[in-house]
C-alpha cells in the first residue's frame, strides 16, 4: 500500500512541473492563436514597379571606346560608373543585354509580359530619358520600360554602340541570344555583337538592321542614369 502512495505522490510531484501543451495551430484560422497569426502576418506586396531615383533621367554615350570583351554587364556598369562624361552624382548604368544578366524583353517590346519579362533592365516605365551633354529630351519610356517611337534628337555625334539588342527592321528590345559577344567577353570572334549607331533617330539608334560588330571592333557604352 505504501508502495501505491509512493506512486502517486511522486505522480503529483511531476505534473506540477510539467508546462501546459500548446495544442495551437498558427495555420488553423479557427484557433485563438491561428487568427492572431493572421492577423499580424506581413502582407504580400503587389505595389507598382520601384521607381528610378531620377525622374526625369539622365543619358550619357561613354567617353571612352571598348571592344566587345567589356567583362560582362558588371564590367560595362562599371565602365559606366568611372566615364569621363560621367557626372558627379548619379548612378549609371550600361543600356547593354545579354538575355542572362540582364534583359530588356523576351517577346517584342514586352508586348506580351510587360516588365516581369525584365531582368536588371536599365530604363523604367514612363520616364523621360535627356541627353546629359545638351540637356535635350531624347525620348519618353512607355509602360514596359521600352520606346518604339522616333527620337526626339539624337544621342551623341556618330558613333557605334555595344548593346545586344535584336536588330530587327523596327523596334524589338528583345536580347539577340546569338549576337551578344559571349555575353560581352569576346574581343576576337567575327560579327559577335549588335550595335547601334546613335546619329540614328529610330530603332537603328539602338540596333542597326543586319550588321553585326567584330569582337575586336572599338564602340561605346550607352550610359542610363537609374
Amino acid at each position: 500500500m505504501k508502495k501505491i502512495y509512493y506512486l502517486f505522490g511522486f505522480f503529483l510531484m511531476f505534473c506540477f512541473h510539467c508546462k501546459k501543451a500548446n495544442l495551437c495551430n498558427p495555420a488553423d484560422i479557427e484557433s485563438q492563436c491561428g487568427i492572431l497569426n493572421l492577423a499580424f502576418q506581413k502582407p504580400i506586396s503587389f505595389g507598382p514597379p520601384k521607381k528610378p531615383q531620377c525622374s526625369p533621367c539622365r543619358m550619357f554615350v561613354s567617353a571612352t571606346s571598348y571592344n566587345a570583351n567589356l567583362q560582362g554587364i558588371s564590367g560595362a556598369d562599371v565602365k559606366c560608373s568611372i566615364d569621363p562624361n560621367k557626372p558627379a552624382d548619379g548612378i549609371y548604368k550600361a543600356l547593354l543585354v545579354d538575355d542572362v544578366n540582364r534583359r530588356a524583353c523576351t517577346s517584342a517590346n514586352c508586348s506580351v509580359g510587360g516588365i516581369t519579362e525584365q531582368i536588371d533592365w536599365v530604363v523604367a516605365p514612363n520616364i523621360s530619358y535627356y541627353s546629359l551633354n545638351t540637356s535635350a529630351l531624347i525620348f519618353t519610356s512607355d509602360l514596359n520600360g521600352v520606346f518604339t517611337g522616333s527620337f526626339a534628337t539624337t544621342m551623341s555625334a556618330p558613333t557605334g554602340i555595344w548593346t545586344g539588342i535584336k536588330n530587327n527592321p523596327s523596334w524589338d528590345w528583345q536580347t539577340d541570344t546569338s549576337h551578344t559577344c559571349t555575353s560581352w567577353s569576346d574581343n576576337v570572334s567575327a560579327n559577335c555583337g549588335t550595335y547601334g549607331v546613335t546619329s540614328w533617330q529610330d530603332s537603328r539608334a539602338i540596333a542597326i538592321t543586319s550588321a553585326y560588330g567584330n569582337g575586336g571592333t572599338l564602340n561605346n557604352i550607352l550610359c542610363i542614369e537609374q
